[in-house]
């Protein structure tokens, strides 16, 4: 949040200066709020990364204006053009952890373009203008960071990790796995083929993505005219970070609740504020900085604050009623409910996939830390004694991907969760003796559960500069061979499932 208020404040003394619209100073909000949260993406990768922002999101705001403007013009070919570039930006996910940063970049100034209730202007001036205030975000999100970097330093163990070197070789006990997934049992020659012809995870999103939005945009214009917008952001958020069918329910379910709640409060003060007060200004940021604080907890939350923030943005320009808040009540509705047929019905990906290679992740890198707890050493060349800088190096690597592992496999857990409590039987309802049937979440759940003795188990080491004595390995052995069993009992099921 200071980072927006220095943006908020940097763009008013932008507009003073070159008499710039006041979707300028909406513009970089949007931006600098959006940029906050994803900013963290590139920020461990080489230097190339980190410098995708001001590289990326300039340009393409600039891009995303053009097109803006062209939907004035010719809607259709603009509509299209907004559709291609957000689908696109999805797609390039499937060029790794480097595309996928830039795909999120590239899609944040058409998302705050969208939604801005006023232009930003046209001609040459507010070009620049667009360029200057996605820089003035950049620059204020980089300063906030790295204030909260000096402020907020992590302890131990989480070091910064070598991510140059290259990857582990498998320990014995793992040489009959492919490289891509080692300790997982070989599918069998069928199952790679079909495989193969399916379409990567990346590329199907992005056509769910592109129908979604082409939908939304067609129903928009004959339902919602000017505020199709809100039916399209909607369809866009239930797919942005699709992790299958699962996510992207749970995730309507939130953005319904949230919207709805929202609009009940903001009802209540619709119209209590003039046009133009800037009373207004300040509960939009204190609604902003609810949203961000409530956010984790759930995306409800967040989903109810952006409703009223918007109530009241509107209002700011002119634009109350509680019809308008019903207007966009129903806008996202039907906008959840194209999200979801897009996602379950156009090239599903399903949750149960996407669990699978998430636990597969995470049993990996935990193979990987519990070699380094148990030697002191990586899988890489060794070298001829293990030193404790050597120990604590490659415990460090290992445990930060460990938790990066671990932070992959919690974003899948709400869904999980939820849907386990909605199918499951209260305790009351079963008869006695009557066995619980297992979920998904339960493996989830059971995999969370040892994250807290993992990294009391890496201070220890880490305090301590070498291996643990001969008892404590051999009991670490014996949960490595329990985690490598696991992880080729899985890769043994895949193989029967697409065999079949």
């Amino acid at each position: 949040m200071g980072a927006v208020l220095a943006t908020f404040g940097t763009s008013l003394a932008l507009r003073g200066l070159t008499g710039a619209s006041a979707g300028i100073s909406v513009l970089g909000v949007v931006l600098a709020l959006t940029l906050s949260r994803v900013g963290r993406g590139g920020q461990d990768g080489p230097r190339a990364t980190r410098l995708l922002p001001l590289l990326v999101t300039p340009s393409v705001a600039l891009l995303a204006s053009e097109v803006a403007d062209l939907s004035r013009r010719h809607r259709t070919v603009g509509e299209v053009l907004f559709t291609a570039a957000v689908s696109g930006a999805v797609w390039a996910r499937r060029f790794g952890p480097v595309g996928t940063w830039a795909g999120t970049l590239a899609t944040l100034p058409f998302i705050a373009l969208l939604v801005t209730p006023v232009p930003p202007g046209e001609g040459p001036t507010s070009r620049l203008n667009l360029v200057a205030i996605a820089l003035i975000a950049i620059g204020w999100v980089t300063i906030a960071r790295h204030a909260e970097a000096r402020l907020f330093a992590p302890g131990p163990p989480r070091r910064p990790a070598r991510r140059e070197q290259p990857t582990a070789r498998p320990v014995a006990a793992d040489r009959t796995a492919p490289p891509s997934a080692p300790g997982v049992a070989p599918p069998s020659a069928p199952g790679i083929a079909r495989r193969r012809r399916r379409l990567p995870a990346s590329t199907r999103m992005a056509v769910q993505l592109a129908v979604a939005l082409g939908a939304a945009f067609a129903v928009g214009r004959h339902v919602f005219g000017e505020h199709r917008s809100w039916l399209v952001l909607t369809a866009y958020l239930v797919h942005s970070g699709n992790r299958g069918r699962g996510d992207v329910a749970y995730r309507c379910a939130q953005r319904l609740a949230g919207a709805a709640v929202g609009t009940a409060a903001a009802t209540v003060v619709a119209g209590r504020f003039p046009a133009g007060d800037d009373v207004s200004i300040v509960l939009i940021f204190v609604l902003l900085a609810l949203g961000v604080w409530l956010r984790s907890a759930s995306y409800a939350y967040w989903t109810a604050c952006v409703t009223g923030v918007l109530a009241l943005l509107y209002g700011y320009y002119g634009q109350t009623g509680t019809g308008l808040l019903r207007e966009r009540l129903a806008a996202v509705v039907l906008g959840a409910a194209i999200g979801l047929a897009a996602a379950w019905f156009v090239l599903p990906v399903r949750t149960g996939d996407v669990l699978r290679r998430r636990i597969a992740d995470l049993l990996a890198a935990l193979t990987d830390y519990l070699v380094v707890c148990q030697t002191g050493r990586a899988r890489m060349p060794r070298p001829s004694r293990t030193t404790p800088e050597v120990m604590r190096a490659a415990l460090a690597d290992a445990h930060d991907r460990l938790e990066t592992a671990f932070d992959q496999l919690a974003l899948v857990a709400p869904p999980l969760r939820a849907h386990r409590a909605l199918t499951r039987r209260p305790r009351r309802h079963r008869r006695p003796g009557q066995a619980i049937r297992p979920h998904r979440y339960d493996a989830v759940a059971a995999l969370l559960a040892c994250r807290p003795a993992l990294c009391a188990l890496t201070r220890e080491l880490d305090a301590r500069g070498a291996p643990p004595g001969p008892v404590a390995r051999r009991d670490i052995a014996r949960a490595r061979t329990i985690v490598v069993e696991t992880r080729r009992a899985m890769g043994r099921a895949a193989a029967a499932a697409a065999r079949h």
